[in-house]
This record gives structure tokens, C-alpha cells and sequence, in this order.
């Protein structure tokens, strides 16, 4: 069962449900982005540049208006599924990924203003990106973004990772991927000698005690048991690099060790 836990501080911002005008302007700006929208589906339409075989349907997964000093933004994350346009069939083998779509809309001087966005983010798999997003705020500073988690089960043997979208320039991108759970219970059953069970879980908060980062790092609690034993609850700290603007696992983080 996936658990999640995130701590946000929010400060002199607020977070809020979205106008209708705001849902019209959402509705411009993804009308301009993506190729079309079908309304059979109800989704915006992103056809694959070099395969005329794939396309995807992508719906709001949420939209989340953020008054923050610097001014007013909508934080508008979609979720999309593999489709063959040609047919209308959806396309969901497990090599497939899926779609997201991150998008910052602000208001300035000369209106509305895309700025950042990243249209098509492949996440996922099976032809679907991970749905239920969280908007989280990552630094002291009027930095936002979403997280998530996404995983692959092949054999018995679920991994999974945490996901981080938030901008980076005028793009959004991936901070992490961090590793988020391993288990073979799938592959193991209930154990024994033969095959020990890891089954390891986690939760993560952002460490928003630390308003002196450029962004917060991270703490994420590991539970479970490895190789049929029980672990005691430890909380790691993931800091994140601002070289490589990412959140580095530690080198000896124990779900970097397991094979996929």
C-alpha cells in the first residue's frame, strides 16, 4: 500500500481552488499548447512528433491557484494516456509510458504569462502516467511543486520512486527520481529460508525547518523488514545538490542497493 506523508509550510501564501476565470484561462493556454482538444474524451490531444502510431489524451489532473509576494500563479498539472490516433485504441503495453503536463501560468504587465512548463513529460507505464499529484512548496522562496510515485512490478518485485516535477529556468523537471519502495512479496509469498521477504516502505516530508536552503531538503522514513527481518524506523536526510538541481540519495541509502 502506498503511504505518503508531506509537511508544507505556506507561510505568507495561499493555496486556493480556481475561479472560473482562472479555469478559462487554463483552458486558453492548453488550447495553444496541445493539438486539439477531443471532446469525445474530454482531453487535450498531444500527438508523438515521430510516430504516427502514438498520441496521447491528456486530462487536469488538478489546478491549484498560489498567492504568493511575487503574485498570483496557477500551478496546472494533466495526466495523460497512450492512444493510436488512427484507430482510437489505447496503447498500453508495459514498454509504454505515459504523459504529463507541468505548467506554471503567471500575470504580468502584458497579461498571462506561461513561466515555466514542460508539455510532455513521459511518466509511468502500461500506456498511463500516475495520477492523484501533490502540490508541495520546495524552498523558503516562492518555490513550488508536484510530487508523486511511480512504480514497476515484473516478476513479483515492485519498485517504486518518488517523483519531484518543479521548474528548473523556464522548463520543469524531475529533482529526484529518489527510491521510494522495494518488496518481492509478489515473488516470495510468504517467505521462509528459500526466499526471504524485503519488503521495505517509505514516507516523505519536506524539511521545511531549514528556511535558510535555497530549496529544503528532504526526510524520508524507511520501515519494513529486509530479507524476512524487521527494521527499526530510521529517518534519512536527502539533501538536495543545487549543482545538479536534483535531491541526491545518500551512498549508502538502502533501496539504491536492491535489484530491480
Amino acid at each position: 500500500m502506498i503511504r505518503m506523508v508531506l509537511l508544507v509550510v505556506l507561510a505568507s501564501v495561499a493555496v486556493t481552488v480556481m475561479s472560473s476565470e482562472d479555469d478559462a484561462i487554463v483552458r486558453e493556454v492548453l488550447n495553444r499548447l496541445y493539438d486539439g482538444y477531443d471532446r469525445t474524451n474530454a482531453c487535450w490531444v498531444a500527438r508523438s512528433a515521430d510516430d504516427p502510431g502514438r498520441a496521447d489524451c491528456l486530462k487536469i489532473d488538478r489546478v491549484d491557484r498560489v498567492e504568493a509576494d511575487t503574485g498570483p500563479r496557477l500551478y496546472v498539472l494533466l495526466t495523460g494516456r497512450a492512444f493510436d490516433p488512427r484507430t482510437g485504441e489505447n496503447i498500453d503495453s508495459h514498454v509504454t509510458r505515459g504523459l504529463v503536463g507541468a505548467l506554471v501560468i503567471g500575470f504580468g504587465p502584458d497579461g498571462v504569462e506561461l513561466i515555466a512548463g514542460e508539455p510532455r513529460l513521459s511518466s509511468g507505464g502500461w500506456g498511463g502516467a500516475p495520477t492523484d499529484w501533490r502540490l508541495i512548496k520546495l524552498a523558503p522562496s516562492d518555490y513550488w511543486g508536484w510530487v508523486n510515485r511511480d512504480g514497476f512490478l515484473g516478476q513479483g518485485v515492485l519498485v517504486e520512486s518518488y517523483s519531484i516535477l518543479a521548474p528548473h529556468g523556464r522548463r520543469i523537471r524531475d529533482l529526484g527520481p529518489i527510491h521510494a519502495a522495494w518488496n518481492n512479496v509478489g515473488a516470495c509469498g510468504e517467505g521462509g529460508e528459500i526466499c526471504p521477504v524485503t519488503d521495505i516502505e517509505s514516507t516523505l516530508e519536506v524539511d521545511s525547518i531549514n528556511i535558510g536552503a535555497t530549496v529544503f531538503p528532504l526526510r524520508i522514513t524507511l520501515t519494513g523488514q529486509f530479507e524476512g527481518r524487521q527494521l527499526t524506523p530510521k529517518i534519512w536526510n536527502i539533501p538536495f545538490d543545487q549543482t545538479s538541481w536534483s535531491y541526491v540519495e545518500p551512498d549508502d541509502w538502502p533501496l539504491a542497493d536492491l535489484e530491480d
